[in-house]
């Protein structure tokens, strides 16, 4: 065994004497300091979670039915669904090859050519940790606001929600999941697996709930007519900006790779976990969405709900019932909680990895482990305070969770982008058959689903920066180019300026 710099012209590999599941993680160099409480179920369940599709979906409805109608949410869907499934199959074989915490900038330390592998890692570390910053602050956006919307709900001719209101729920959910994170780690695994029951439970629930209750629209609406009141006078553009709706419920199955260092045999369960999750809950997803445009009701009444969120809407419009649509809401809104303290838990592991190879700021002291709860705990904590520091966008913005959303699929698509591009233009070309891990998609499907995965991320990373609505304001503005270019600019500075000196790579060992 000898160790090795990812800077080393061969790169880092697994072991070549026969594939070892645990030693896939050692030959990466990565001491084992967390404990290993993770199983293939806890971790397949933390990733449904996780992504939380078909709630998902309900509480971003709003962008696909406000760019085009029943048609564009329904067809956006299947194609996200399909390009989805291209792109977590292309990450699932590189994380088979390297399962450590760190990810998409270890995979592209691995995979870059020698003179691209420190600056390309390091920036795809940085993009990834901030687009799972802004994805795991979504959830808790989400659930923030609508713990706001139903106040409103049920309280409509006396209460006038604030926006200061709105961030104060959004940091209680931010302040519960990492009270969970600290003192709860122990029992994570299990809140995760009882999550992904209750994911699937809460679904059948709801598909009896509205497959009895609410009126039907006829097929034609769902599949064919197309109604577009965001103001974007070209129906084609809108269209492709209400990819958001369809885009964002399949962001989060990367956390599983997060995770690998905290479960047994993680190059074998890590592919599973991440292709299992997309695939089911595209399933469930896709008969929900069927289900949900059939029962849209009213489309204008839905959007100019007093809520602020249409599903809250069709839920009362479908019960005639605030109570009924109460507990449907409160099922949408744990399952974000839920989701909110998974996301934390995953993107805490990647900090805590960044700063373990000295590529973050104030590197020694975020790669501590607190030795007693086997815990990043300081990790956490910063992940936590720049979430909470997000909400801040929602005090000035009209539709700041439209533009946390976007965030969320520019910062994660461009982490995903990076080393799917570098294993299809030189990756493929420098390892072995037998470098490869149990998941392999081999030489001819493996190019061709990798291309299909670039092209889709490219569409979807570049739609996700238009405005949802024209014309545009400050007040509707998207913002995610302007916080991903402050993101970047920051960490450009910072790398330049001090953190190359320290940074040489992912502290890798290989077997010769």
């Amino acid at each position: 065994m000898e160790q090795m710099k990812s800077g080393d012209s061969k790169g880092f590999r697994p072991s070549s004497d026969g594939y070892d599941d645990n030693e896939a993680v050692r030959s990466n160099g990565e001491t084992e300091e967390l404990r290993k409480d993770f199983s293939v179920w806890s971790l397949g369940a933390l990733c449904l979670a996780l992504m939380a599709t078909w709630e998902a979906v309900t509480s971003v409805v709003a962008a696909a039915l406000t760019n085009g109608g029943a048609p564009c949410l329904f067809y956006n869907y299947v194609i996200s669904f399909l390009g989805s499934i291209a792109i977590v199959c292309s990450l699932a074989e590189i994380a088979s090859i390297y399962p450590t915490a760190g990810g998409q900038y270890h995979w592209v330390a691995a995979l870059a050519p020698k003179d691209q592998k420190l600056i390309a890692s390091w920036f795809t570390g940085w993009i990834s940790i901030g687009g799972q910053i802004v994805f795991t602050s979504s959830a808790a956006f989400a659930a923030g606001l609508q713990l706001q919307a139903l106040i409103t709900l049920n309280h409509a001719d006396t209460y006038v929600p604030q926006r200061w209101q709105g961030m104060l729920f959004y940091w209680l959910v931010l302040i519960y999941a990492a009270v969970v994170n600290i003192w709860g780690s122990r029992v994570l695994p299990h809140t995760n697996l009882a999550a992904g029951i209750f994911h699937v439970v809460g679904l059948v629930a709801f598909m009896a709930t509205l497959g009895a209750m609410a009126p039907k629209h006829d097929a034609h609406y769902v599949f064919v007519e197309v109604s577009n009141t965001s103001g974007w006078k070209n129906d084609g553009v809108s269209w492709l900006v209400g990819t958001l709706s369809a885009v964002y419920p399949f962001l989060g199955y990367d956390a599983a790779c997060h995770l690998a260092e905290e479960m047994p045999q993680p190059s074998r369960f890590v592919p599973i976990a991440m292709v299992g999750s997309v695939v089911v809950n595209g399933i469930l997803g896709l008969g929900w969405t069927m289900l949900l445009l059939f029962s849209l009701g009213d489309l204008n009444d839905l959007l100019t709900s007093p809520t602020g969120f249409p599903f809250i809407q069709l839920f009362l419009n479908a019960t005639k019932s605030n109570a009924g649509a109460t507990v449907m809401v409160v099922v949408i809104s744990l399952t974000a909680i839920f989701a909110n303290a998974a996301g934390l838990a995953s993107t805490s592991r990647t900090y805590w990895a960044f700063a373990r190879d000295s590529a973050a700021p104030f590197s020694k002291y975020f790669a501590h482990v607190d030795t007693g709860l086997q815990v990043p705990v300081r990790a956490v904590m910063i992940v936590t305070i720049l979430e909470m520091l997000l909400g801040f966008i929602y005090l000035g913005n009209s539709t700041a969770f439209n533009a946390i959303l976007s965030m969320s699929v520019l910062g994660m698509y461009s982490s995903y982008l990076l080393p799917v591009v570098y294993m299809a233009v030189h990756g493929r070309r420098s390892l072995s058959k037998h470098q490869f891990g149990p998941f392999a998609m081999g030489n001819i499907l493996g190019p061709i689903i990798n291309i299909l995965a670039i092209c889709w991320l490219v569409v979807a990373i570049i739609f996700s920066t238009f405005p949802s609505l024209m014309p545009v304001t400050p007040q509707n503005m998207n913002y995610s180019t302007v916080v991903m270019a402050g993101w970047l600019l920051f960490g450009g500075v910072f790398f330049f300026g001090f953190g190359r000196r320290g940074y040489t790579g992912p502290n890798v060992k290989i077997d010769r």
